[in-house]
């Protein structure tokens, strides 16, 4: 069973005797994979060593619910039929019920139509089929609730014509490491079938080609509950690769593919994908370099960087700092994990006029107050020195780098590292973006609140943020800096965060419904505003530590606002604070004039 389960292409029938594969430990999926198998059982009723009813019994009943062409000599014991030996009372011999295979090397098994064992397996052929092996690559993206396998593509031992390549003639079953009991935390394997939406021959990137071609694409729909190679640990609170992550192909009943002049009647595809290896073609996260920093006190950190295309100037540096699942010390964690990738867009780059992004990787989560425990801003981080040391070291290890245009953000996690960093290092930064932030207003002190009321910094965050709450960071945050004078703050405050891209619903129709405190969909997007109608993307673009005031843009050159966008900017509620408030009416709450 083990054998026909593992390569059931390899073989023309099977006659398993008294198997000790139970069913509970064999997939829908892989009943699915034996169906075209020809396959006989033989089984005694009264075997004690491996009981029928858990083996045998029910999975023939599956094989032959799946369509199956299943056999069965099925007998009540096991005694001598040659008459020569007898129990005391005259009765044939009786042996150990386990030991079935004395009927089959008797040539005793016939089924229940009288066919005879041994005549049936001299007919089993599989001459007639064609088999295209080979292996296969997950094609990967970042997408707003993190990667997504939107594609495989397979390489394969025959060159495929390409008009016998489509949708229908394939089936993608998904097997992977997941979280099985979210109240527990309980890790297993968990399978789904994966929705194909288009196939076609392909080069080794995925990309659609005219002709035959020994590779083929299958394109595959994701959404934020099916297609994502990562798996969330609760107990370590980390994002990591599935292992396993598996996609096994297969032809659908009945489907041929051809290859010249043979009919391709079945694949043996490689199921097994190592997408923390070189399993994975992800075009997106190409684009950057992974690379380590060891800093002075021997902190390593693993980073992603980009660097834009040569040009006549200096460019900025954007800097994005991850939320708490994705340290470690893959950055492909980090750029996929909060769709870090929207930062190298050709949207946001064209703002930039080029832009080098570095988005460093925290070895565990940036609010470690160094035992391995979080903290708010009452003790400070653990990587607060050894992280700036690692920023201003690529800033001037880079020339191109403008040192008045580096620029600060992230999320969560981030966000908090965000503002310890702004709050350290008031005059190092051009501007910072800090999304649902973590550093407690508390801890902020009125010195350091006066220290940065003259940065430019745009905060992000959903009301219905279950995780971080905006009443106890950036709310009372964002009063005192108003209240200390500070004329160049921008919010963009959500009432929740859902899907704005018209791609998934609710079952009541509604748009989907991500966790409130994943705001960073909105940014990732281009979708922050103030209430102003300012552009998020766009303000940064322009910030640049100078002695003349630089201006905001009248009017976002980004396309506008639907009519059913989200609220932001001039909703935020700052219980207690009516005189702050009475000053945001009149205009202080987001000026036009930027950082001097």
């Amino acid at each position: 069973m083990t054998m026909i389960i593992a390569h059931p292409e390899l073989y023309a029938a099977a006659y398993p005797i008294c198997p000790a594969t139970q069913s509970a430990n064999v997939s829908d999926e892989t009943i699915e994979s034996l169906k075209d198998l020809p396959i006989w059982f033989t089984h005694a009723k009264n075997d004690s060593t491996v009981a029928i009813a858990t083996t045998t019994e029910p999975l023939v009943e599956r094989l032959r619910a799946a369509g199956a062409e299943v056999h069965t000599s099925i007998f009540d014991d096991v005694h001598d039929t040659t008459g020569r030996f007898s129990n005391e009372d005259g009765t044939p011999y009786q042996y150990d019920g386990h030991w079935s295979w004395t009927y089959f090397d008797n040539n005793e098994c016939y089924d229940e139509n009288g066919v005879n064992l041994w005549q049936w397996m001299s007919v089993q052929t599989k001459a007639d089929k064609v088999i295209a092996s080979g292996s296969q690559k997950a094609y990967i993206i970042g997408d707003d609730w993190g990667p997504a396998v939107t594609k495989t593509v397979i390489s394969l031992d025959k060159a495929i014509d390409a008009d016998s390549v489509v949708a229908e003639n394939f089936k993608v079953v998904e097997e992977k490491e997941a979280t099985i009991n979210w109240g527990t935390g309980e890790i297993g394997i968990a399978t789904a079938d994966r929705n194909v939406t288009a196939a076609y021959t392909s080069d080794a990137q995925g990309n659609k080609v005219t002709g035959s071609s020994k590779y083929i694409t299958i394109e595959m729909y994701v959404s934020p509950s099916e297609g994502s190679p990562f798996i969330y640990n609760l107990k370590t609170g980390f994002n990591s690769w599935c292992t396993p992550y598996k996609l096994n192909v297969s032809l659908a009943k009945g489907a041929t593919m051809s290859s010249g002049d043979e009919v391709v009647t079945d694949l043996n595809i490689k199921a097994d994908i190592d997408v923390a290896g070189d399993g994975k073609i992800c075009p997106q996260g190409e684009v950057f370099e992974m690379k380590a920093y060891t800093a002075k006190d021997g902190t390593t950190y693993s980073y992603a960087d980009y660097t834009p295309a040569k040009d006549d100037k200096k460019n900025a540096l954007v800097i994005w700092l991850h939320g708490a699942g994705e340290g470690g010390t893959d950055p492909y964690i980090d750029i996929l994990g909060n769709e870090v990738t929207s930062l190298v867009s050709k949207e946001f780059q064209s703002l930039f006029e080029g832009a080098y992004v570095l988005a460093p990787q925290s070895p565990t989560m940036w609010m470690d107050d160094g035992t391995g425990a979080y903290q708010n801003g009452d003790k400070g981080s653990m990587y607060a020195e050894s992280l700036f040391e690692m920023i201003d070291a690529y800033v001037k290890a880079n020339d191109d780098i403008d040192p008045n245009r580096v620029i600060i953000g992230g999320c969560s996690n981030g966000g908090y590292m965000t503002m310890e960093m702004v709050l350290k290092h008031p005059t190092y930064f051009a501007a910072a973006f800090p999304i649902c932030e973590a550093f407690q207003d508390q801890y902020i002190t009125d010195d350091q609140i006066n220290a940065i009321k003259d940065m430019p910094i745009w905060f992000t965050y959903a009301k219905n943020d279950g995780t971080v709450d905006p009443t106890l960071c950036v709310e009372p945050t964002v009063a005192r800096l108003l209240a200390a004078g500070a004329n160049n703050i921008h919010v963009s405050v959500f009432d929740d965060v859902h899907d704005t891209t018209g791609r998934f619903f609710n079952e009541d129709g509604t748009p989907y419904q991500y966790n409130g405190h994943w705001s960073w969909i909105y940014f990732d997007n281009n979708e922050c505003y103030d209430e102003n109608g300012v552009n998020a993307w766009q303000w940064l673009a322009k910030q640049i530590k100078t002695a003349a005031p630089v201006e905001t843009p009248d009017q976002p050159t980004t396309p506008d606002q639907p009519a059913n966008s989200v609220k932001t900017g001039d909703d935020v509620n700052f219980a207690g604070l009516g005189a702050i408030m009475m000053l945001t009416l009149a205009g202080i709450y987001v000026s036009r004039r930027k950082y001097n």
